[in-house]
């Protein structure tokens, strides 16, 4: 490969300095620069290879000290304005990005539509920088009339940042799923499904919103696509269904008590492992009926799963010749397997960091 310089924007942060260790210890040719608010922070890890630089995402011009060499931008913190987004198409530098809740997300699709694009923007902001969706898509291709259904288990002990806890803001947002009847809105934290994880644990999962919803229909195959979530714990889980459904949550909301609400459900721990299931419903060639269930676990956890949902679509983007590079233009997580990587080699790439994967 030939060097080339990647920039990781929040490259300090629990996912950050993992993402920027596996794509180091893989790609030895490649310069790594941490971008961060901290200038005088220093690397989370010695290496020749490594260096970092003052990016803030609330800046008018976060790349202003990135240099003309970078050849691609992860970025890993909050990006609210958009800021870092639009900086990255002016310089035309290919862009992964893996923050934006699904609002956000949905108004940067819009932005990005109506602008020139001379470079690709991954935008992979479902579950565990898109695994989820990934490996939903990867496992309903030979099937039509999809019905995906995504349940995930959030362990409170692992190691988490502060950016993880956004999705507690909007918990009272009603939001649109699709189902092959139509469009239908729903709350948070509602249409409870009782679930067994791959580690034997049995509880009900809520609904919630992810992007997962919007990028998964875009596929042809898949008619509905559904999001739910349950804690390791089912006496959070149960306070947090009922503090939503009796409007409590709703008044504790805005930055008046987000200490409150961070304080409830964000106290990150020393680790722990991460467990999805994704059940899969489908017509087939002859139109008989299949059902798939597909288990993930990472025992390294949320953290270390999101750091490689984001490596696997880098590693994409760095092997890419640059005689036939990516076409400019908006990209989703399941957009990820072609003749550069397939099926097999995503699913090996997860597996060599220990993910277990059974379907």
């Amino acid at each position: 490969m030939k060097r080339k310089m990647v920039l990781i924007v929040g490259g300090y942060g629990t996912v950050g300095r993992q993402i920027a260790q596996i794509l180091h210890d893989r790609h030895p040719e490649l310069d790594i620069t941490l971008g961060g608010r901290s200038p005088d922070k220093a690397a989370p890890f010695e290496s020749e290879r490594v260096q970092t630089i003052v990016v803030d995402n609330n800046a008018e011009d976060p790349l202003l000290y990135a240099g003309d060499n970078v050849n691609l931008i992860i970025n890993s913190v909050n990006d609210l304005q958009d800021r870092l987004l639009i900086s990255a198409v002016k310089r035309k530098i290919p862009l992964i990005d893996l923050t934006r809740w699904t609002e956000l997300f949905q108004q940067s699709v819009t932005k990005l539509e109506n602008t020139h694009l001379h470079s690709p923007v991954v935008l992979s902001s479902g579950w565990m920088a898109g695994t989820a969706s990934l490996f939903a898509m990867l496992h309903s291709t030979s099937l039509q009339n999809v019905v995906v259904n995504i349940h995930a288990l959030y362990s409170l002990k692992d190691k988490a940042g502060p950016d993880s806890t956004a999705y507690m803001d909007r918990m009272t947002i009603p939001f649109h799923i699709s189902e092959p009847e139509g469009k239908r809105l729903v709350l948070p934290m509602t249409d409870p499904v009782k679930v067994q994880f791959p580690n034997g644990y049995t509880t009900k999962c809520y609904r919630l919103d992810t992007p997962d919803h919007v990028t998964l229909l875009k596929a042809g195959n898949i008619d509905s696509a559904s999001f739910r979530i349950s804690f390791d714990s089912k006496v959070a889980t149960s306070m947090l269904v009922g503090m939503v459904k009796s409007g409590i949550w709703k008044m504790i909301s805005g930055e008046r008590f987000r200490s409150l609400r961070q304080g409830l459900l964000y106290n990150p721990g020393n680790g722990s492992a991460h467990h999805m299931l994704i059940h899969l419903k489908g017509r087939d060639q002859n139109g008989k009926w299949i059902e798939r269930k597909i288990t993930i676990s990472d025992p390294l956890g949320q953290t270390h799963l999101t750091a490689l949902g984001a490596a696997v679509q880098a590693e994409k983007l760095l092997r890419i010749p640059e005689a036939k590079p990516l076409a400019p233009g908006i990209y989703f997580p399941e957009d990820l397997p072609d003749t550069r990587i397939d099926t097999s080699a995503i699913s090996n790439f997860f597996k060599q960091y220990g993910v277990l994967i059974s379907h």
